[in-house]
């Protein structure tokens, strides 16, 4: 079942998913915005700003005080994208009320927190605290120095950053250090007063409560982020690429990464898209896939090599590490495998492992509060509500030649080669 999705304000939803399951609830409140180069580093910015100290808890200390008292429950930072849709804000595991060992509103108390950081942050003449600014932008700065530093996520991002040029994609959600340094305790106010009057605004709870009481708590704490001129959020969607193209960055590691950018033609807005669902599982999701058992397996081209999709976007990368000198021999693997799936050269056992691997995917989100809530927003952004159970379902219908079909409306527009430079007997290699 579908989220009780109830409207709490103009373009404020609380989304309530009712559980048994667990000993803890979890709850998020989001705040949806389009991605944009001019507001994604103070947006990336806030919520760690936020959550540094409050009026009635005016530094972390005060904070991890009360959070150790609510039974050592906490509140993290959230940031990241979806498409071009920039999602921030915060979420928390709390104890769920009847197992307190004393009767007390654990949930009511923990929303008290999240009220208080949300909408009395520690403030000094009007804006942030600027001792507070400055010590959380030294760290997003650091953070976004150092994805340099993991090779594998690096490559991946690179060949999105070319293949999306010009798109609002290409844009991180961290921001870039040029503009998180420009950042003034006063341009972020300003930007937070924007935030929390003018965009749209999702909560999500999962787990057991009375819900009437949770909705007239979240609807008296949010009532005042109600608006009718929330941003509009949309993705830009190339359903296919005119040409190829191919990017080669050298650096001094000795394992080479090839990431092999596509076009899709698809996304999970389309009605269609448990099909490609089951042609990137048996294409390169599992270890029983196509890339999986030749390019690595068979043939001994790559340490790894698998697919990662972005449903909104409609864009996968395919993601190796392999012997510099082998680019060439897995790139072209990489494709053939490609192209006999487009041929439809699929076996019934392929099949049916692949099948076999997104059910036990989708049965393993109910294993988890904020999986299951990030299904469902992935799934409420893209105007759809089905169930992993409802997507489980529907992969019972598809057949090798649906799967071909879908395979041909892949195509290749970007490849990135991070070349390592160093010789076996040169040095450390951090990958």
């Amino acid at each position: 079942m579908p989220p009780a999705r109830i409207k709490l304000a103009d373009s404020v939803y609380l989304n309530v998913i009712e559980t048994e399951k667990f000993k803890t609830n979890f709850i998020s409140a989001e705040f949806f915005i389009p991605l944009r180069a001019e507001t994604a580093a103070k947006a990336a910015l806030l919520p760690s700003v936020l959550l540094r100290g409050t009026e009635k808890y005016p530094d972390m200390a005060a904070l991890n005080k009360m959070f150790d008292y609510l039974y050592g429950s906490h509140i993290s930072p959230r940031n990241y994208k979806l498409g071009e849709t920039h999602v921030i804000g915060f979420s928390s595991y709390v104890l769920a009320d009847k197992y307190a060992l004393e009767p007390t509103p654990v949930l009511s108390q923990l929303l008290g927190v999240l009220e208080e950081v949300i909408f009395n942050p520690v403030t000094d003449g009007g804006v942030f605290s600027a001792d507070y600014v400055e010590t959380e932008k030294r760290n997003l700065c650091d953070r976004i120095k150092s994805q340099i530093n993991n090779k594998n996520y690096y490559a991946v991002k690179r060949c999105r950053d070319e293949m999306c040029r010009g798109e609002a994609y290409a844009v991180s959600e961290l921001g870039e250090v040029d503009d998180v340094m420009a950042i003034t305790p006063e341009s972020l106010y300003e930007f937070y007063k924007w935030l929390i009057t003018s965009t749209r605004v999702e909560l999500y709870f999962v787990g057991s409560t009375d819900t009437a009481a949770l909705t007239s708590q979240l609807q008296d704490m949010f009532g005042r982020c109600a608006n009718t001129t929330a941003p509009e959020l949309s993705t830009q969607v190339i359903r296919s690429a005119e040409k190829s193209k191919e990017v080669i960055e050298d650096q001094p590691v000795k394992q080479g990464k090839l990431s092999l950018g596509f076009r899709t033609g698809c996304t999970l807005s389309d009605r269609d898209y448990h099909v490609f669902a089951m042609f990137r599982e048996l294409y390169g999701g599992s270890p029983s896939s196509k890339l999986f058992m030749n390019v690595r397996e068979r043939l001994s081209l790559c340490y790894y090599c698998s697919a990662i999709a972005e449903a909104h976007k409609g864009i996968m990368i395919v993601s190796s590490g392999i012997e510099v000198s082998n680019k060439q021999k897995a790139q072209d693997e990489i494709l053939r495998q490609l192209e006999l799936t487009k041929a439809g050269e699929i076996t019934e056992a392929e099949l049916v492992a692949a099948r076999n691997s997104l059910i036990n995917g989708y049965r393993e989100l109910y294993d988890d509060a904020n999986s299951l809530k990030s299904w469902y927003t992935s799934r409420m952004l893209a105007g759809r509500d089905d169930s992993p159970e409802d997507a489980a379902a529907a992969l019972q219908t598809v057949t090798a030649a649906d799967i071909a079909e879908m395979a041909k409306r892949v195509t290749l527009d970007t490849v990135y080669f991070l070349n390592g430079t160093l010789k076996p007997d040169e040095g450390s290699d951090e990958q």
